[in-house]
């Protein structure tokens, strides 16, 4: 079977925004970026109506690979997905990530989502989102997932999994 709506999910710094691209790339679909869509230039939330309104519209086409969890649109997406790649990394993994991409961002002075600057405030922020939700999605993943029976879904559990997996991409 071949997939063409495809969603990438997991907690923050799992690497949805690097996994995604590249199965875009290598299914020859198209790759839709989802970090700029929940946050301003001024680092203000986009409103839930406007983010309903793009997942919803984003996801009407025929084929697709997003990264992003979007939970309370989760009606809309993953109903309409035919395959979820979760990435459950471990924790110290996905700590570890989360922390070095934040803070090389702020180091540097990055543009990030929306066009703003990363701020040091920003950075623990999304540090301290990773420390909470990480088991929440860990623990919860498996339930959710099995609500939606349209989605097949792949669980990757270490990046020499993520690295095999998409070495044999041809094959899904």
């Amino acid at each position: 079977m071949s997939f063409r709506r495809i969603i990438v999910i997991g907690c923050s710094g799992s690497g949805k925004s690097t996994l995604a691209p590249l199965v875009a790339a290598r299914l020859a679909l198209p790759y839709l970026a989802t970090d700029g869509v929940y946050w301003t230039h001024d680092w203000r939330p986009t409103p839930a109506a406007e983010v309903r309104a793009w997942v919803d519209e984003a996801t009407s086409a025929e084929a697709w690979v997003l990264d992003g969890n979007f939970d309370t649109e989760r009606d809309l997406l993953w109903a309409r997905a035919e395959l979820a790649v979760w990435l459950d990394l471990s924790f110290p993994t996905t700590l570890w990530r989360v922390s070095h991409r934040n803070l090389g961002w702020w180091i540097r002075r990055q543009t990030v989502w929306g066009g703003a600057r990363m701020t040091l405030r920003k950075a623990l922020a999304g540090i301290r989102h990773t420390l909470r939700s990480y088991a929440q999605k860990h623990a919860t993943y498996p339930a959710l997932l099995a609500d939606f029976p349209n989605l097949q879904v792949v669980r990757l559990t270490s990046p020499a999994a993520v690295k095999g997996w998409l070495a044999g991409l041809s094959d899904v």
